[in-house]
């Protein structure tokens, strides 16, 4: 029984041992978890691993042999082997009762499903002749569908034919598909497609153009920009464009026909129009030319006739779309009218440039106004037809046709408008010439017409709304352009007529004081932005003259020059205003007149070019004193000219930028740039006024350097040549002990240089001269630098003296009043006598003074008896009153 567990236990070992997952049917050795770790690892313990499996195998082995050596002593092989003959006989059996029970089932499925499937076929070949039938009916109504379609489309029938095309078509295509005997069929059904496809682009491509281009009888565009955005104006044949829209749209054409078709059908009878327009104007015109005063009655009875000669151009009988030269009156029963005789063969563009080169401006300003304006009712009839398109395909598919018209505006007014900008550029030469007053209210003209037209294209976006933005251009550009160009050549004509004027008249100046008559006061209080003294009527009266001409209360000594420059401001100062949209322009040939002037005034003063050119013998001093006053004047004007200026731009920008809100100017970057180049014009002016001041200063210095030349040329003599010699008693009053009583009898034997008298004369002469011109404070300042140059010049040539003069006897001894010493300081004690009535340059002459008898007592050697200068001199000068008191010089040197 111990021998028996054993063995039991021995064969159930192997089952508890190995690992169940090596018993699995679906194991593989791929699985094991060897391959699942590292390979390092796997190589590690390589030998642990063939250990454990060869162990595995042998309790396998072992429980193997167990087992079959157990089925050996149950004899379990021989119990196997004696049941092998029943079982088979029993498998034969049941395998012939299945054999017979299979043949039954085919005979009775035979018998049950033959009836069933000759059913089935007799349904299906049904279904097949019914089909038949359909696809012959089908092809029965599309036979007879095509003659019907033929018939609606020469009746204009166009939806009726639409949605006969479309059925049939989708039968074709649905219910015939395939079929070799439709095939012609569908050939002619694709031809009639094609065909209804031409007849409607055609149709609605001749309808369009009339919409646009031919307004209907009694209702004209307006011409203000206040109606922008109100409701639109009436169209030829809306109701049936809207047909025609629809039609296209549901063939997916509109869009071709909107960019395509339409626009060269659009751009050629426009410009046959425009031309046939344009010859009607200028024939009324060349008939009666109109004057100033019966502009605007030519224009209001002209303006309902804007539109007759677009009709004549474009609209035929019965809307037929006719050439310009055989245009068709609006009616649509009249006949055609003949052309004009200047319409006849050999007119052109060379003639139409020749009759508008013979306009007088009034003339051209009527004409223009009313082409602007048949431009601006185009713009408007094109809002309205692109609203009508809108309306008429909205929600049928064309998510593209908003940019497709939107797109189409901008072609077609920019065709327009260039064609427009043609005629303008034909009279370039003619406005070059024309008057400067003029052309503000042609600009102002232009623009607003230009503005309206762009504020039809804004609204016409808004009205569309299109789900893809659309960044357009400004179909503006052309003609503003060509007017920016013309308005410069204008500008460019007025400033060289002004520099050349300017010109003439400093060449002609003789640099002498003038009157300056009363309109000046206005003409200066316009020019730096001051309210004006006397209204327009006061103005006309005579005003008289006056003797200064007053800057920011500062009065100045005009010459014809200077009111010439004054006048001239004010006129581009007036252009500047008229024209803000050249400002810039303006503003900077302002500045180079400016500086012209200056850099003149040099040459013909400072220079002396008026002396080389003989318009004055010599050049004076007054003549330097006017030239400085005229600095001074534009100096002291061109602070209140900026800010004037200033203002003008201010003025200008909050409507510049209203209209770009309004308007979504895309030049909007532009028009900033202008006003900041504009801005640094103005700033500029404050450079050219430093430059007046720096000619100014530089004209004063000039006339302090002739006073000292002429000291020089005296001083050269006083201090090279010996004095007169003095009688023995001739300085008694040297002596005297009451100054009172001694003072006339010094003053008559004062004996100075020869060479001073000269030199008093001058200083006289030149103070006498610059006094009556220039201010107290440049008299000062004038004498004040020439007495310091005098004063050195005078320390300098004494150095010379004291080294190199020789001392004669006589007239010099060593005596008190004798030596070249004590007569120098009675040749100061004489020009102080002499120029003390000069109360003007008290202070320089005091100054002067004083450095001349310091320079006289460093300079001169006290070892010399002959040169030295007494103490005795000039305390005895100062007594009699002839020399200021050492206290006295030291103040007025403070």
């Amino acid at each position: 029984k111990e021998s028996g567990l054993d063995r039991d236990a021995s064969a159930g070992e192997a089952h508890q041992a190995v690992p169940r997952e090596f018993f699995q049917a679906d194991f593989k050795v791929e699985q094991h978890q060897m391959f699942r770790q590292p390979l390092q690892v796997s190589i590690d313990r390589e030998e642990e691993f063939n250990t454990e499996l060869i162990g595995h195998l042998d309790l396998i082995e072992v429980s193997l042999f167990e087992h079959i050596r157990r089925a050996q002593e149950d004899q379990l092989f021989e119990s196997l082997v004696k049941l092998g003959e029943p079982i088979q006989t029993d498998l034969q059996a049941t395998l012939g009762s299945v054999h017979s029970l299979r043949t039954q089932l085919r005979s009775v499925q035979r018998g049950q499903l033959q009836c069933g499937m000759a059913v089935g076929r007799l349904a299906r070949r049904k279904q097949r002749v019914a089909e038949l039938l359909h696809r012959l009916d089908y092809m029965t109504n599309v036979k007879q569908a095509q003659p019907s379609i033929e018939m609606m489309l020469q009746g204009k029938d166009y939806i009726t034919a639409l949605d006969l095309l479309e059925s049939t078509t989708s039968a074709v295509e649905t219910h015939l598909k395939g079929l070799v005997s439709i095939k012609h069929g569908s050939s002619r059904l694709s031809n009639l497609c094609s065909t209804f496809d031409r007849v409607v682009e055609a149709d609605f491509v001749h309808h369009s153009a009339k919409a646009i281009l031919v307004a209907v009888d009694g209702a004209c565009a307006s011409g203000t920009e206040a109606s922008v955005g109100a409701v639109d104006v009436e169209l030829h044949g809306s109701e049936r464009l809207g047909r025609l829209c629809e039609c296209l749209a549901r063939r997916s054409l509109l869009g071709y026909s909107l960019s395509s078709t339409l626009r060269d059908v659009l751009l050629s009878q426009m410009k046959k129009a425009l031309k046939s327009r344009v010859r009607a104007l200028l024939e009324e015109a060349q008939q009666s030319q109109p004057q100033a005063s019966a502009t605007e009655e030519i224009l209001a009875g002209s303006t309902g006739t804007a539109v007759a000669g677009s009709a004549e151009a474009v609209g035929g009988k019965d809307g037929a779309t006719q050439p310009s030269e055989e245009a068709a009156a609006p009616s649509g029963d009249s006949a055609p009218s003949k052309p004009p005789a200047s319409e006849k063969a050999g007119s052109g563009a060379a003639e139409i440039a020749t009759a508008l080169g013979q306009l007088s401006f009034e003339g051209f300003l009527v004409f223009w106004r009313l082409i602007l304006q048949d431009c601006a009712d185009t713009a408007d009839r094109f809002r309205a037809y692109a609203s009508l398109v809108h309306d008429a395909v909205a929600g049928k598919g064309e998510i593209e046709v908003c940019n497709d018209l939107l797109r189409l505006f901008e072609v077609v007014m920019n065709f327009l408008l260039q064609k427009v900008g043609v005629l303008l550029q034909a009279r370039e030469s003619v406005h070059a010439s024309s008057e400067i007053a003029d052309w503000p209210r042609f600009l102002a003209l232009s623009h607003d017409s230009l503005n309206r037209i762009r504020a039809l294209q804004d609204s016409c976006r808004q009205r569309l709304s299109p789900q893809t933005p659309y960044i357009g251009v400004d179909i503006r550009a052309g003609v503003r352009t060509i007017l920016y160009a013309q308005t410069k050549s204008i500008i460019e004509d007025f400033n060289q007529k002004k520099l050349v004027h300017i010109q003439l008249v400093l060449e002609q100046e003789r640099w002498e004081r003038t009157d300056v008559p009363g309109e000046y006061r206005n003409i200066l209080s316009q020019l730096i932005g001051r309210p004006q003294l006397y209204s327009k009527d006061e103005a006309m009266k005579p005003q008289g003259v006056d003797r200064y001409l007053h800057v920011e209360g500062y009065p100045f000594i005009a010459v014809p020059a200077a009111l010439a420059l004054v006048q001239v401001l004010n006129s581009y100062v007036k252009l500047c205003s008229d024209i803000d949209s050249l400002a810039a322009e303006i503003i900077q040939r302002m500045g180079n007149l400016l500086r012209l002037f200056n850099q003149k005034m040099h040459e013909y003063v400072f220079q002396g070019q008026a002396v080389r050119n003989k318009t004055l013998k010599k050049l004076t001093a007054a003549n330097l004193a006017l030239c400085s006053q005229c600095c001074g004047l534009v100096a002291q004007m061109l602070p209140g000219l900026q800010a004037n200026l200033q203002t003008i731009l201010q003025k200008e920008q909050p409507q510049q930028e209203q209209q770009q809100q309004q308007q979504q100017l895309a030049t909007a970057s532009t028009g900033t740039a202008s006003r900041q180049l504009a801005a640094s014009m103005v700033a500029d002016l404050s450079k050219i006024a430093s430059e007046y001041n720096d000619h100014r200063n530089a004209l004063f210095d000039k006339l302090s350097d002739l006073l000292h030349d002429r000291f020089a040329f005296h001083a050269k003599k006083w201090l090279s040549a010996a004095h007169p010699e003095l009688e023995a008693d001739s300085l008694a009053w040297l002596f005297s002990e009451e100054p009172g009583a001694e003072g006339q009898e010094a003053q008559e034997r004062l004996q100075p240089h020869e060479a001073l008298n000269s030199l008093v004369e001058d200083i006289t002469k030149m103070y006498r001269a610059l006094f009556k011109t220039l201010t107290g404070d440049s008299v000062r300042r004038i004498f004040a630098k020439a007495f310091e140059d005098m004063a050195s010049k005078f320390d300098q040539q004494l150095i010379q003296v004291a080294q190199e003069f020789s001392t004669p006897t006589p007239p010099y001894e060593d005596k008190l009043g004798f030596t070249l010493g004590d007569r120098f300081a009675q040749d100061v004690a004489f020009l102080r006598t002499e120029l003390e009535n000069l109360s003007g340059i008290s202070t320089p002459i005091g100054r002067l003074f004083q450095d001349m008898l310091q320079h006289i007592q460093v300079r001169l050697p006290a070892s010399d008896p002959l040169k030295a200068l007494h103490p005795a001199m000039l305390s005895t000068l100062q007594r009699v009153g002839r020399l200021p008191e050492a206290r006295t010089a030291a103040q007025e040197d403070g």
